[in-house]
């Protein structure tokens, strides 16, 4: 399930949106993640020190240099958490095929359009949810 979508102004740069996101989750569901896991554009400094600040255990960037290290409690859950962000692409493919066909104009349309998909696909996540079981 996609638990939160913003849509941004422009191309502002990915490392520059982790803590706005991360916080966001936070105050929305009342928790704080364990782990977190992205895409290595997300990956700084800057954004180890909040995770770390945040208390989260587990961090994961995808592309990692310089002084940026993964930290996690073992290495099977830093290979966990990298195998389950490359299964999130076939979200992200699924959500840019229905939203490449927006003809809808304006940047408020165009969020209209966003946010109906992740709820069109959140439905069809816990339905297929409900059918199996939740197994």
């Amino acid at each position: 399930m996609i638990l939160t979508c913003e849509i941004e102004k422009g191309n502002p740069k990915d490392s520059g949106l982790f803590q706005g996101a991360l916080d966001k989750v936070t105050s929305d569901y009342g928790i704080t993640p364990k782990s977190v896991v992205t895409d290595g554009g997300y990956g700084s400094l800057e954004n180890q020190k909040h995770a770390i600040e945040k208390k989260i255990t587990n961090r994961v960037f995808n592309k990692i240099f310089g002084t940026l290290k993964n930290i996690c409690e073992n290495e099977r859950v830093e290979k966990k958490l990298k195998k389950w962000r490359s299964g999130i692409e076939g979200v992200i493919s699924n959500l840019k095929r229905n939203i490449a066909k927006c003809v809808w104009k304006g940047l408020e349309h165009y969020r209209q359009k966003i946010y109906w998909s992740v709820i069109a696909y959140n439905f069809r996540v816990l339905t297929g949810a409900v059918l199996t079981g939740f197994k």
